[in-house]
């Protein structure tokens, strides 16, 4: 995946690219269907005889158009640059819109992955998955991870060759 070829090293091999789950974004999509209603009401409302009219349509328009970014299309871009990255050497987690955070573990140091999955997130199969580090740095924490269980199994599938000794071959 293009988006996560940019994080990788040169000896590093992509595993897994995981977003937050779908889910996130449904009431985001709702306060957008709101405000396209209340916007299209208050339209259907304004005395269209009189002077003051379209600059009333632009304001209402203005403010729906304001409302509309804030509550849809900011959440849906913070979405849209949440990734969750694992590699056979390290767990990455990146997001943000214009200032970017990040997080690495190198799966040498991982010590448990544990997942919490409650019913409503069972039934649409995704979870959070806690992830604890050797180091005195805390651990962390994948919120709305799709498919927990498989995600889990796969990281200590990472965690188990990574610290398997090499040998040269031959030997």
């Amino acid at each position: 995946m293009a988006i996560a070829d940019r994080y990788l090293s040169d000896d590093e091999e992509l595993v897994h690219v995981a977003r937050q789950h779908w889910t996130l974004l449904a009431g985001e999509f709702v306060a957008l269907f709101l405000i396209i209603g209340v916007v299209g009401t208050a339209l259907f409302f304004i005395p269209w005889s009189e002077d003051w009219s379209l600059i009333a349509a632009g304001v209402v328009v203005a403010v729906g158009v304001v409302a509309a970014l804030a509550f849809w299309f900011v959440p849906m871009l913070k979405w849209a640059t949440t990734v969750y990255i694992l590699t056979n050497r390290r767990l990455m987690m990146r997001d943000g819109i214009i200032s970017k955070q990040g997080r690495d573990m190198p799966l040498t140091r991982v010590n448990d992955v544990s997942f919490n999955i409650s019913l409503w997130e069972r039934i649409m199969r995704y979870g959070t998955l806690s992830i604890q580090s050797a180091s005195e740095q805390e651990g962390m924490v994948l919120q709305r991870v799709p498919r927990p269980q498989w995600f889990q199994s796969e990281i200590y599938r990472q965690v188990n060759a990574a610290q398997r000794p090499e040998y040269p071959s031959g030997t």
